[in-house]
Formats: structure tokens, sequence, C-alpha cells
């Protein structure tokens, strides 16, 4: 498999992508101090090849901006049960001028997505009350309808991405740096005035991959002494922006 054939397989922002958003994968997170990051991001320049589609002005990043969906009582943020295993959101790279509609269901660590790119123009359509059937987005406007979903934050940040192949298949290593955010009712991902950090001085690394462990991944968690630890940027934006400590405590129970 080459480097680009093993982008595609993992929703490289600049290729074309499959509908249902590349079918299902396995993903680790783990928090690292900056200098931990940085001696993970040596050992993948070793092993891995830098994703080619990052930006050379922000050194092989690229950043992201995403549109996180909630009700007005903060069903998917409390995890109620209607709403644990699916999140719906709005992502941009860079500044293109298409975005990505998605829906990341989860299982465990298994993920698996369904995304539909349109104009950014476009986006307004979400906020009547039903988009036309010929729309390519309707589906996910009719997924926001019934579930009261609605805009509630803004993130954005850097990404830096890694993709090799080995016999397990495709594999993708990322590191998000400066994630800042803001609560929003907006339709729009223009840029955030006021953001508040979500991991200061923290680095997110991700791994994806499609079936067992990777033995490269293996070697890394064991070399490098990782702990897998869960993250999810919607939850620590509102909770940087201020959540009640009672239904706070009830949603990590």
């Amino acid at each position: 498999m080459t480097s680009r054939q093993t982008v595609a397989a993992f929703e490289s922002p600049s290729l074309a992508l499959p509908r249902d958003g590349g079918g299902a994968a396995y993903e680790l997170k783990f928090l690292l101090d900056e200098t931990r990051a940085q001696d993970v991001e040596a050992w993948a320049r070793l092993r891995l090849a830098l994703d080619p589609h990052g930006d050379p002005a922000l050194g092989g990043a690229y950043r992201t901006t995403s549109l996180y969906f909630d009700t007005p009582e903060l069903d998917v943020y409390h995890r109620s049960p209607s709403y644990r295993r699916r999140k719906f959101r709005v992502r941009r790279y860079g500044s293109a001028a298409e975005v990505f509609l998605e829906r990341k269901s989860k299982w465990g660590d298994r993920v698996a997505k369904r995304r539909t790119a349109v104009p950014e123009a476009e986006l307004p359509l979400l906020a009547h009350p039903m988009a036309l059937v010929t729309w390519p987005g309707h589906w996910f406007h009719g997924s926001l309808v019934p579930r009261r979903l609605v805009p509630a934050c803004h993130i954005v940040y850097q990404r830096t991405a890694y993709v090799g192949s080995c016999p397990e298949g495709p594999l993708r290593l990322t590191l998000d740096r400066r994630a800042h955010g803001v609560v929003t009712g907006e339709w729009g991902l223009g840029p955030i005035e006021g953001g508040l950090p979500l991991v200061a001085k923290q680095v997110i690394l991700e791994f994806k991959f499609r079936g067992a462990l990777p033995a490269p991944l293996k070697e890394l968690i064991q070399v490098m002494r990782l702990s897998p630890h869960g993250v999810s940027k919607y939850r620590l934006c509102r909770e940087a922006w201020g959540v009640p400590s009672p239904l706070r405590e009830a949603a990590d129970a």
C-alpha cells in the first residue's frame, strides 16, 4: 500500500472520501506532555510517512475546525441513553471551501463514520426545518431534527498526521496541539474569538487502525510506556466553559 492509499484509507482531508467514511476502525487516545509528544513524533518520523497534505507553513500540520451538536439539555454531554453512541459534527480542514457533515458511531474502541462533503455556504440550510431530499446533506439534517440537535461547541486545533502500513493493515498516528474552543449556538465555522484552551500544555495522541493493534504501535506503547486515556474535545470544551459540578459528576459516573 502506498502512502497516498494509506492516507485515503484514513480520511485524509484533501482526498475524495467514500460516503461511509471508510468503514469501521479502532481508535486509541493518549494525553502527553510536549516533551513526550516530541519523542513520539521522532519515533514516527523514522517509521511512518508524514501526511503529504499537511500545510508546510504549519510544519506539516493542518488546522481542523469542528462544530459539535447537542440538545438544549446537553444529552450528548451527559450521555443520555439515546445519545451515548453517536456524535454529530461539521468539520473543515484548513481554509477549504467545503465542509464535511459527519456522524460518528462508537462501540468501545471501535468507531465508524458516515460523512458527506458540502460547500460551506450551504451550512445554514441546517438551521431550516428540513432540507430538500435532493440535498446531499439531507440524511444529516434528518438526523439532527428528531434528536433536537443544535450547535453547541466550536473547536479548532492543529493536527500532525503520520501514516503507514504493516501486515495488520494501514495505520495512522496523529498529534493534536493548541486545541481551543467556544460554546456557540451559531451555524458556522468562522474564526474563533476568545476561545479557551482545552488541554493546556498537553498533546492528544491518537492511533487509528482497522483490525488487530499493529506491531509498530505496540512497540511504541511499550517503548514510550503509554497508557490509553479517553479524550473528548467536545466534553473538554463544555467543561472549560463551565458545567455544574453535580451534572459533570453524574456524566462521569
